[in-house]
Protein backbone atom coordinates (compact mmCIF):
# COMPACT_ATOMS: atom_id res chain seq x y z
CA UNK A 1 0.00 0.00 0.00
CA UNK A 2 1.49 3.06 -1.04
CA UNK A 3 0.93 6.49 1.34
CA UNK A 4 0.14 9.84 0.87
CA UNK A 5 0.62 12.61 3.66
CA UNK A 6 -1.77 15.84 3.43
CA UNK A 7 -2.20 18.86 5.53
CA UNK A 8 -5.03 21.20 5.60
CA UNK A 9 -4.18 24.62 6.66
CA UNK A 10 -6.41 28.00 6.95
CA UNK A 11 -7.73 30.36 9.03
CA UNK A 12 -9.39 30.52 12.47
CA UNK A 13 -12.85 29.24 12.39
CA UNK A 14 -12.65 28.38 8.42
CA UNK A 15 -14.05 24.74 8.64
CA UNK A 16 -10.50 22.75 8.52
CA UNK A 17 -11.86 20.31 11.57
CA UNK A 18 -15.07 20.06 9.69
CA UNK A 19 -13.36 19.15 6.20
CA UNK A 20 -11.46 16.50 7.79
CA UNK A 21 -14.73 14.68 9.87
CA UNK A 22 -16.41 14.63 6.24
CA UNK A 23 -13.49 12.71 5.18
CA UNK A 24 -13.26 10.63 8.19
CA UNK A 25 -15.88 10.82 10.82
CA UNK A 26 -13.67 8.57 12.79
CA UNK A 27 -10.72 11.72 12.88
CA UNK A 28 -8.86 12.61 15.83
CA UNK A 29 -9.07 16.04 17.08
CA UNK A 30 -7.92 18.18 19.84
CA UNK A 31 -10.17 20.59 20.84
CA UNK A 32 -11.04 23.56 23.01
CA UNK A 33 -14.59 23.86 23.81
CA UNK A 34 -16.55 26.27 25.99
CA UNK A 35 -20.31 26.32 25.37
CA UNK A 36 -20.91 26.28 21.70
CA UNK A 37 -17.46 27.58 20.84
CA UNK A 38 -14.94 25.21 19.37
CA UNK A 39 -11.50 25.24 18.23
CA UNK A 40 -8.69 23.31 17.53
CA UNK A 41 -5.78 23.77 19.47
CA UNK A 42 -3.75 20.91 18.85
CA UNK A 43 -4.47 19.23 15.38
CA UNK A 44 -7.04 17.17 13.71
CA UNK A 45 -5.62 13.86 11.86
CA UNK A 46 -7.49 11.80 9.76
CA UNK A 47 -7.16 8.59 7.70
CA UNK A 48 -8.88 7.51 4.15
CA UNK A 49 -7.97 4.68 1.86
CA UNK A 50 -7.82 5.60 -2.06
CA UNK A 51 -8.09 3.27 -4.98
CA UNK A 52 -6.35 5.02 -7.21
CA UNK A 53 -7.39 2.78 -10.32
CA UNK A 54 -10.87 3.26 -9.77
CA UNK A 55 -10.77 7.00 -8.65
CA UNK A 56 -12.83 6.06 -5.14
CA UNK A 57 -12.79 6.85 -1.59
CA UNK A 58 -12.97 4.44 1.04
CA UNK A 59 -13.57 5.26 4.85
CA UNK A 60 -12.25 3.05 7.73
CA UNK A 61 -15.49 1.00 8.17
CA UNK A 62 -15.06 -0.01 4.40
CA UNK A 63 -11.68 -1.60 4.60
CA UNK A 64 -13.25 -4.57 3.44
CA UNK A 65 -14.59 -3.24 0.21
CA UNK A 66 -11.02 -2.52 -0.69
CA UNK A 67 -9.65 -4.14 -3.87
CA UNK A 68 -6.06 -5.16 -2.95
CA UNK A 69 -5.44 -5.92 -6.70
CA UNK A 70 -5.38 -2.64 -7.44
CA UNK A 71 -3.12 0.30 -6.60
CA UNK A 72 -4.75 1.38 -2.89
CA UNK A 73 -3.02 5.01 -0.96
CA UNK A 74 -3.34 5.01 2.59
CA UNK A 75 -3.98 9.02 2.55
CA UNK A 76 -3.82 10.87 6.22
CA UNK A 77 -5.01 14.33 6.52
CA UNK A 78 -3.77 16.31 8.92
CA UNK A 79 -5.89 19.75 10.27
CA UNK A 80 -3.69 22.46 11.13
CA UNK A 81 -5.03 25.16 14.51
CA UNK A 82 -5.12 28.63 12.41
CA UNK A 83 -4.64 30.92 15.21
CA UNK A 84 -1.72 33.27 14.35
CA UNK A 85 -0.34 32.09 17.97
CA UNK A 86 0.26 28.34 16.97
CA UNK A 87 2.56 29.29 13.58
CA UNK A 88 5.47 27.05 15.31
CA UNK A 89 2.89 24.21 15.49
CA UNK A 90 2.04 24.60 11.95
CA UNK A 91 5.42 24.23 10.76
CA UNK A 92 6.17 21.22 12.55
CA UNK A 93 2.63 19.85 11.47
CA UNK A 94 4.28 20.94 7.86
CA UNK A 95 6.98 19.06 8.08
CA UNK A 96 7.29 15.52 5.20
CA UNK A 97 3.82 16.23 4.04
CA UNK A 98 3.17 15.73 0.13
CA UNK A 99 0.43 18.41 -0.74
CA UNK A 100 -1.13 21.36 0.73
CA UNK A 101 -5.26 22.46 0.86
CA UNK A 102 -5.65 25.56 1.55
CA UNK A 103 -9.10 26.55 3.20
CA UNK A 104 -10.80 29.57 2.71
CA UNK A 105 -13.79 31.21 4.35
CA UNK A 106 -15.95 32.50 1.65
CA UNK A 107 -18.12 34.66 4.58
CA UNK A 108 -14.77 36.24 5.85
CA UNK A 109 -13.13 37.38 2.71
CA UNK A 110 -10.67 39.93 4.84
CA UNK A 111 -9.24 36.90 6.90
CA UNK A 112 -7.49 36.06 3.25
CA UNK A 113 -4.50 37.76 4.95
CA UNK A 114 -4.06 35.11 7.56
CA UNK A 115 -4.48 32.64 4.77
CA UNK A 116 -1.72 33.97 2.64
CA UNK A 117 0.66 33.92 5.69
CA UNK A 118 -0.14 30.49 6.28
CA UNK A 119 0.56 29.83 2.73
CA UNK A 120 4.18 31.72 3.16
CA UNK A 121 4.65 28.52 6.14
CA UNK A 122 4.18 26.42 3.82
CA UNK A 123 6.61 27.55 1.63
CA UNK A 124 9.28 28.00 3.97
CA UNK A 125 9.11 24.21 5.76
CA UNK A 126 8.39 22.47 2.18
CA UNK A 127 10.08 24.77 -0.70
CA UNK A 128 8.84 26.27 -3.66
CA UNK A 129 7.52 23.26 -5.13
CA UNK A 130 4.05 21.12 -3.71
CA UNK A 131 1.08 20.17 -5.25
CA UNK A 132 -1.57 22.77 -3.91
CA UNK A 133 -5.25 23.54 -4.17
CA UNK A 134 -7.66 26.24 -2.98
CA UNK A 135 -11.22 25.24 -1.31
CA UNK A 136 -13.45 28.08 -1.01
CA UNK A 137 -15.86 26.92 2.44
CA UNK A 138 -19.22 27.92 3.31
CA UNK A 139 -20.53 27.93 0.10
CA UNK A 140 -23.79 26.60 1.61
CA UNK A 141 -24.40 29.95 2.69
CA UNK A 142 -26.26 33.03 0.67
CA UNK A 143 -23.72 35.67 1.70
CA UNK A 144 -20.22 33.49 0.34
CA UNK A 145 -18.55 36.21 -2.01
CA UNK A 146 -17.28 34.36 -5.49
CA UNK A 147 -13.59 32.90 -5.14
CA UNK A 148 -13.04 34.65 -8.64
CA UNK A 149 -13.00 37.75 -6.98
CA UNK A 150 -11.41 36.94 -3.35
CA UNK A 151 -9.33 34.33 -4.62
CA UNK A 152 -6.81 36.21 -6.89
CA UNK A 153 -5.81 38.13 -4.06
CA UNK A 154 -3.86 35.50 -2.69
CA UNK A 155 -1.48 35.95 -5.84
CA UNK A 156 -1.33 31.70 -5.20
CA UNK A 157 -1.48 29.91 -8.79
CA UNK A 158 -3.84 26.81 -7.73
CA UNK A 159 -6.78 25.21 -8.87
CA UNK A 160 -10.09 26.65 -6.83
CA UNK A 161 -13.01 24.67 -5.57
CA UNK A 162 -16.38 25.91 -4.36
CA UNK A 163 -17.42 23.36 -1.46
CA UNK A 164 -19.37 23.08 2.01
CA UNK A 165 -17.61 21.24 3.95
CA UNK A 166 -20.64 21.25 6.41
CA UNK A 167 -23.25 19.74 4.14
CA UNK A 168 -20.52 17.80 1.77
CA UNK A 169 -21.23 19.62 -1.22
CA UNK A 170 -18.26 19.35 -3.87
CA UNK A 171 -15.82 17.85 -1.01
CA UNK A 172 -15.29 14.17 -1.96
CA UNK A 173 -15.11 15.08 -5.95
CA UNK A 174 -12.61 18.06 -5.33
CA UNK A 175 -10.68 15.80 -2.83
CA UNK A 176 -9.93 12.95 -5.16
CA UNK A 177 -9.53 15.52 -8.02
CA UNK A 178 -6.13 16.51 -5.99
CA UNK A 179 -5.52 13.16 -4.77
CA UNK A 180 -4.89 13.07 -8.73
CA UNK A 181 -2.55 15.92 -8.72
CA UNK A 182 -0.57 15.05 -5.65
CA UNK A 183 -0.28 11.46 -7.10
CA UNK A 184 1.20 12.52 -10.38
CA UNK A 185 3.88 15.09 -8.57
CA UNK A 186 4.86 12.21 -6.33
CA UNK A 187 5.40 9.82 -9.46
CA UNK A 188 7.14 12.61 -11.16
CA UNK A 189 9.52 13.59 -8.15
CA UNK A 190 9.99 9.44 -7.57
CA UNK A 191 11.49 9.26 -11.62
CA UNK A 192 13.21 12.52 -11.08
CA UNK A 193 15.57 11.51 -7.64
CA UNK A 194 15.94 7.76 -9.85
CA UNK A 195 17.25 9.94 -12.81
CA UNK A 196 19.65 11.43 -10.56
CA UNK A 197 20.81 8.24 -8.91
CA UNK A 198 21.68 6.87 -12.31
CA UNK A 199 23.86 9.60 -13.22
CA UNK A 200 26.06 9.78 -9.93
Amino acid sequence: MKKMKLVVIGPHQAGKTTLIRKLDPWAVKMDYSKGTFSTTVGFDYGIVLWDATENRIYRRNQIDMVDPSNEIWKVTITGTPGQIAFSGARKALLRGKDGVILLIDATQPAHLVYAMEQYQEAREVLGSRFPTVIFSNKHDLPYAKDPSSVVPLLGIKADVWEISALKGFNVERAFKDFLIKVRKHLIIESVSHMMEGRWI
